[in-house]
C-alpha cells in the first residue's frame, strides 16, 4: 500500500467514525427530548379513535399552555382505572394531574386533582 492509499484509508475510518458518534447523539438527543414529564391537564374529550379492542385516546390540554388539544393513547393495562379517574374529572369540570409523554403521545398515568 502506497502513502495516499494509507490517507484515503484513514480519512475513510475517521468519517466513519464520526458518523458512529452523530448517530448516537442523535439517539440520545431524541430520547432525552422524548422523556415522560407530569402535568396538569384540562380533558376536551375522552375517547375517540377507539376501534374495538384497540387502543383509547383522551384529548388533554396542558394549563400552562405545552400542548393543546392532543391525543394521548392509553397505555395497555391501565384502561379501567384511568377512565374511572378522567370521567370522574370531567363530569366535575375538575383538572387531571397526568404523567405523559407529548412527543410520544402516551398517558401512563392519571390522578384526580384535588386543587
Amino acid at each position: 500500500m502506497n502513502t495516499m492509499q494509507k490517507r484515503i484509508k484513514m480519512k475513510t475510518k475517521i468519517i466513519t467514525l464520526a458518523m458512529v458518534a452523530v448517530i448516537a447523539v442523535a439517539l440520545f438527543a431524541a430520547k432525552s427530548f422524548a422523556a415522560e414529564a407530569s402535568y396538569i391537564c384540562t380533558i376536551t374529550r375522552i375517547g375517540g379513535y377507539n376501534v374495538e379492542n384497540g387502543p383509547f385516546y383522551v384529548r388533554l390540554t396542558d394549563t400552562k399552555g405545552t400542548f393543546t388539544n392532543v391525543y394521548f393513547k392509553v397505555v395497555e393495562g391501565r384502561l379501567n382505572p384511568i377512565l374511572a379517574i378522567l370521567l370522574t374529572a370531567a363530569s366535575n369540570g375538575s383538572t387531571v394531574a397526568v404523567k405523559a409523554d407529548p412527543v410520544a403521545k402516551t398517558l401512563s398515568y392519571v390522578y384526580y386533582n384535588v386543587e
